[in-house]
């Protein structure tokens, strides 16, 4: 794979820079290895519409304008442009929404705004959103003026010789059509947000050094979203640029303005003579705690995703020797994705407020609510079932609410387990589930007991539990 590489900026994307006959100009495009970058910027036919709306247009100009007002010397970076050049073209792979929207910027900006940026826009989903864009931009023209300065705006251009690799190059930084995940969008919003510009290189590696945060993240989402108080709806996790939009959404763009702050239980133990003494079963922060922009937030995603490689993804407790083997055979359960994903949610959500105490004990009353569905449905676990059970039996809320791990217990123990009988009479996933179950905790009972004795048994093991 060719790939050449360049940083310009947006008054260089939209000036005569690409023009060959500027080839030798001060202001050209040069890439790393002193080659000029010359063409016609050109949106191929095959290109989806351009189809961004006011909440993307409003996005852009509050980031910019948030990060000029912190730091106006320095440009806003946004992001690469995937090229594919081509007989005197540069054909757009990836960039064509900030690239049009920009143009649209330009065209108001400049005294003869006759062409957007010299590109073409023959669909007429293009042609009609870029109407509505362009009046849009043009009721707030104030703000296009005071915070957007093409010659401090920032690309990185990525060319290459041909098509396949463009879209070899676009793929590696995509999942499912998305130019970027959530993590990495909010990444870049928080590194932007550190006032102390010194200390930026430092958070940058903290957050390189979480590595993968899907699954983190997911569960924070869950424990978030999925409350009485606030009830919110989470894509399904196919849908990943909505799923994407929550990420941005809630651990970016909903995020205020302050100082890193960790919300916890505090326990006040009251003496005889009126004397206080104070005591946290847990240090890191809250699930559902409120989040500022910048350090906090980058601290809140590092903790929990210590918790979750600790205590989920690779646990080595000697001293919680009974919880580390059961969410170690827990995990290895087969057609349980979408219930464990609710377990780690709950998961998360009790160690950040109990800490250790009790915790084998709680790992095992939350399996017996949560892996409930494996068996008290008639066949499979949908993914549109689980909210549904949440709406019904809010076990998140149990913890949230719960001041002890022995107050959360009431809550866990006074759910009534059910099997349906469906599917236990042959060799199905729910069968071998019951099994394996069974064998877990040492329930020693026949096929044709499970139907009417297998809740009764669990709960008597799970209720009366020590951890």
């Amino acid at each position: 794979m060719t790939v050449q590489v360049a940083t310009c900026s947006a008054a260089q994307l939209f000036s005569e820079c690409l023009h060959p006959e500027s080839s030798s100009s001060a202001n050209a495009i040069v890439t790393s290895g002193d080659e000029t970058i010359t063409g016609a910027l050109t949106i191929p036919e095959y290109q989806r519409p351009y189809c961004w709306q006011d909440k993307q247009l409003d996005g852009l100009l509050q980031d910019i304008a948030s990060h000029t007002q912190r730091s106006a010397e320095l440009p806003y970076y946004l992001g690469s442009l995937i090229l594919h050049k081509e007989d005197g073209k540069l054909n757009i792979i990836d960039g064509q929404q900030r690239i049009t929207t920009l143009a649209l910027m330009g065209c108001l900006l400049d005294s003869d705004p006759s062409t957007i940026g010299g590109l073409v826009y023959e669909h007429p989903n293009s042609q009609q959103q870029i109407k509505h864009n362009l009046q849009w931009l043009r009721d707030r023209l104030d703000r296009v003026r005071n915070w957007i300065d093409f010659n401090k705006l920032q690309f990185t251009l990525v060319i290459t010789q041909s098509e396949d690799d463009a879209y070899r190059f676009f793929e590696t930084q995509n999942s499912g059509g998305v130019r970027l995940g959530g993590p990495d969008i909010i990444k870049a919003h928080h590194l932007r947000a550190i006032e102390n510009r010194t200390l930026q290189p430092q958070f940058a590696r903290q957050w390189e050094a979480m590595g993968k945060l899907d699954s983190t993240v997911s569960a924070l989402l869950k424990g978030r979203f999925w409350q009485s108080v606030k009830p919110r709806e989470l894509p399904s996790h196919n849908q990943k640029q909505l799923i994407r939009d929550c990420i941005v959404d809630e651990l970016a763009q909903s995020t205020g303005d302050g100082d890193d702050i960790a919300y916890g239980r505090i326990r006040r133990q009251i003496g005889l003579a009126g004397d206080v003494s104070q005591q946290a079963d847990q240090q890191g922060y809250e699930v559902r705690q409120p989040l500022n922009a910048g350090i906090n937030s980058i601290r809140y995603l590092t903790y929990f995703q210590a918790l979750h490689q600790r205590y989920w993804e690779s646990p080595e407790l000697p001293h919680l020797e009974g919880y580390q083997q059961f969410v170690e055979w827990l995990k290895k359960r087969k057609g349980c994705d979408y219930v464990a994903k609710l377990y780690e949610a709950c998961l998360l959500l009790y160690i950040s407020q109990f800490g250790e105490s009790q915790l084998e004990q709680a790992a095992k009353k939350l399996f017996r609510v949560v892996y409930s569905r494996r068996v008290s449905n008639q066949k499979s676990v949908r993914e549109n079932s689980i909210p549904a059970f949440i709406r019904d039996q809010p076990v998140l809320d149990w913890i949230a609410a719960s001041y002890t791990p022995e107050q959360c217990f009431e809550f866990l123990d006074a759910f009534e387990l059910k099997v349906d009988p469906s599917n236990l009479d042959k060799n199905s996933v729910k069968r071998r589930f019951v099994e394996a179950v069974c064998e877990q905790f040492g329930l020693n009972l026949d096929a044709d007991q499970y139907e009417k004795v297998f809740a009764s048994a669990l709960d008597q093991k799970i209720k009366g539990v020590q951890g």
